[in-house]
């Protein structure tokens, strides 16, 4: 499970300062699942539609099949067949179009490159790929199409990065990749792609590394935290988000984020259920990831709000490092009650010093709970006693002193 640090305050010649900080959280929903059971579908969003194409069942078939979510009406429908039946595709839309390329055909790695316009519900072929190839990663920048690593059936795997341009429907290579990979994820920010995680086919990898349209060059930047291949990406806000994913062990529902700008990834609310090889698409503030495989194809269809809270960080600093408290929560993520505590270190309080609070992610309170003898429990409930949703909360202690000495952590919940 995810964890989130502590937030320690600490004294001696202290400076008293805030940390104003917009928490990006999750909320995940089931909505109604994909028709059937499908992993390495290619998935995009236009409009109020996701779209979930082609794909693989448990028995290995592959399918041409194009679904059609409608995210208002939570309902399915099926449009016109993809020309070529395959699984594990690069996918991506632009301009209101949507392009399927590679993937895994009968019993080869194929270059195929079909693109579908919902307007007129019809496919047709475009320019093949350099190179076949499948299980890649694949991003999108200043409307070009950027399909990355992958593998074909003979075991090889590809450090090759293609562009292509749907306007001049032309393939252009570009440097390879340091990091010769399989299932990356990757993702788009500031005109940079970030291709992060993967698998050279014997273990599962940390590596991120940074790709630079404009100069056609590499970087290398910080490490995935969980290492993994088969995850899902995307970006938003800025920041490139990693989702699911397998590392030969475990199949994993982890949501990790990058922020290029500080070269920093930080943990989010997991996914409910743990999966691999999953559809993608971004509407809004809303990702919607479809479908997977976890020991055989699954048809789960989660919906993930993105939000932001203003609840504040507070923190004070001081001129030496002596610690003067710290908040502590147990377990956490929570699952059922968790035990809130002031652990204090150089500072000697009364121990009805502290008041705890309990905030949602738009700021409201949720909870105000006695602390006796600088310790409480929260047992998941609001003030009347109605359990609340799961999701990311803030526990806040404040001294007596008022703002000048306020420790917050956000917590997770888990339904």
């Amino acid at each position: 499970m995810n964890r989130f640090k502590t937030i320690a305050l600490v004294a001696a010649s202290c400076t008293v300062f805030l940390i104003s900080q917009s928490f990006g959280t999750i909320s995940w929903s089931t909505k109604r699942s994909l028709p059937q059971a499908l992993a390495g579908s290619g998935g995009s969003v236009i409009g109020d539609s996701a779209y979930v194409i082609g794909g693989r069942d448990s028995s290995g078939s592959r399918y041409n099949t194009t679904y059609l979510y409608i995210i208002p009406a939570d309902s399915w429908a099926l449009r016109a067949s993809m020309p070529t039946p395959r699984a594990h595709v690069a996918c991506a839309a632009v301009n209101g179009k949507i392009y399927v390329i590679g993937g895994w055909v009968g019993s080869t790695a194929t270059n195929v490159v079909e693109e579908y316009d919902p307007a007129t519900n019809a496919w047709r072929s475009r320019a093949t790929m350099p190179t076949p190839r499948y299980t890649m990663g694949t991003a999108v920048a200043n409307n070009k199409i950027y399909c990355i690593g992958g593998m074909d059936m003979s075991g090889s795997v590809f450090s090759a990065i293609e562009e292509y341009d749907p306007v001049a429907d032309t393939w252009a290579v570009k440097t390879p990749m340091p990091t010769a990979r399989i299932g990356p994820g990757a993702g788009e920010v500031g005109g940079k792609i970030y291709v992060a995680g993967g698998s050279n086919l014997s273990q599962a990898l940390y590596v991120n590394e940074e790709f630079d349209p404009a100069l056609n060059t590499w970087t290398s930047k910080a490490s995935i935290p969980t290492r993994r291949y088969c995850l899902g990406c995307f970006s938003y806000g800025n920041k490139v988000y990693g989702l699911g994913g397998y590392d030969y062990l475990n199949y994993h529902t982890t949501v990790e984020v990058y922020d290029p700008a500080s070269n920093t990834w930080a943990s989010e609310i997991p996914m409910q259920n743990a999966r691999q090889s999953m559809a993608v698409g971004l509407k809004g503030d809303t990702v919607y990831v479809i479908g997977g495989w976890n020991n055989g194809a699954v048809a789960f269809n989660e919906e993930g709000i993105l939000q932001e809270t203003g609840v504040e960080e507070r923190a004070l600093k001081a001129s030496r490092g002596e610690e003067l408290a710290r908040l502590v929560v147990q377990p956490n993520p929570i699952t059922q009650t968790a035990r809130i505590s002031v652990s204090r270190g150089s500072y000697r309080s009364p121990d009805s010093e502290w008041t705890l609070k309990i905030y949602d992610v738009q700021g409201r309170t949720v909870r105000q709970i006695p602390m006796t003898h600088a310790e409480a429990v929260w047992n998941g409930r609001d003030a009347q006693g109605t359990p609340v949703p799961g999701g990311v909360y803030f526990v806040q202690v404040a001294g007596r002193g008022g703002d000048e000495r306020v420790l917050t952590q956000r917590v997770v919940l888990v339904r």
